[in-house]
Parts: C-alpha cells; sequence; structure tokens
C-alpha cells in the first residue's frame, strides 16, 4: 500500500515550513492557519508530482519551487496584511506623535524626560497592538519632535529622538512575539 504525500511529510518540506514560519514571525504575519493552509497546498502539489511519476525529492523540490522562496512568499503575507485596523493605529500613533510634539514645544514645558517616556510607551503600546511594522510606528510617533527641531529650532540634535521611538517600537514587538510564541507553545 503506497503513502501519499500527507501521510509522509519530509524533510524538504518540513524544513521548508520551519524556515517560512520563522519568516512570518519576524515579521508579524504569522498564524497557525496559514502555515497549514501553505503545508497542505505544498503536499498536495508533491502528491501531483508523485502522480507524474516524479521521485518523492523530486516532486518536494518541484513544490518548494513552485510555491517561490521563503522570503518572497514572506513578504507576500506582510504586504497583504494592511489591515484597516493597522491603518487606524498608524493614524493615532501619528497624531499621539504630533500631541507630544506639541506639548514639547511649549515654552513652558522642560522635562525631556516625561516626553521621552510619552514617546517611548507610546511607541512601545501602538507596535505591541499592530505588531506589524514597528519601525513605521517608530517613525509615525517619533518623527515630528525631529522635524518640528530642525525647521523651527535648528536642532539637529533632536534627531535622537528617534531612537527612543525606535527602542520603544521594537520592545513592543518583540513583546508581542514573545507572547504570541507562549500561546502557540502552549
Amino acid at each position: 500500500m503506497q503513502q501519499s504525500a500527507f501521510e509522509m511529510k519530509t524533510n524538504l518540506i518540513e524544513s521548508y515550513l520551519h524556515d517560512l514560519e520563522r519568516e512570518l514571525r519576524r515579521n508579524g504575519s504569522f498564524s497557525v492557519e496559514t502555515l497549514t493552509e501553505i503545508e497542505s497546498h505544498l503536499l498536495e502539489s508533491v502528491e501531483r508530482g508523485l502522480r507524474d511519476g516524479l521521485s518523492l525529492e523530486n516532486a518536494e523540490l518541484d513544490a518548494i519551487r513552485r510555491f517561490g522562496p521563503v522570503h518572497v512568499i514572506s513578504t507576500t503575507f506582510e504586504m497583504g496584511r494592511i489591515s484597516p485596523m493597522q491603518k487606524l493605529l498608524l493614524t493615532v500613533a501619528a497624531v499621539l506623535g504630533l500631541l507630544v510634539t506639541y506639548v514639547d514645544s511649549r515654552p513652558t514645558w522642560d522635562d525631556t524626560g516625561i516626553t521621552a517616556v510619552a514617546i517611548l510607551f507610546v511607541c512601545g503600546l501602538v507596535a505591541f497592538i499592530s505588531y506589524k511594522r514597528p519601525w513605521l510606528f517608530a517613525l509615525a510617533v517619533g518623527a515630528w519632535i525631529p522635524l518640528y527641531g530642525i525647521l523651527f529650532t535648528h536642532n539637529y540634535g533632536s534627531i535622537l529622538t528617534l531612537i527612543i521611538a525606535f527602542i520603544g517600537a521594537y520592545g513592543g514587538w518583540v513583546f508581542r512575539l514573545g507572547i504570541n510564541k507562549m500561546m502557540d507553545s502552549a
């Protein structure tokens, strides 16, 4: 009795799926359903190749070649997942960044520590909620103070504000990935 490709998941397909899962997790596009669906498509393609007379290894290689390189598939999923929620979060991030900049630009405001914590917190929270493209949220929140500083006060040192924004955004992103990983392993 001959086994189907579904019954004999192989090393090449396993390796490809492992690499794809790592990339999808890295860019925030991972879901168990997506990976299961991709696995199903790959195994169906392997079965087709076996029916067409290919060896198991060649059928696997053909299935993987047809599906595409891991980085291309990962990028495709990342680009296809810009949801209305993410657009809303990006807008909220930009508005909050403008608000922090407005408060920071007031002549009576002289508390850089509170401004830095506000940027760190807002970037971290928005990146945690979205967990995709943390760099974009860091720029949406943190770019306003450097723009104001350069354009109106010729303060090029205000570019350092972006460091705080990126630390906050990537901190929120890493925290969310950690939670996702714990949930997936439970």
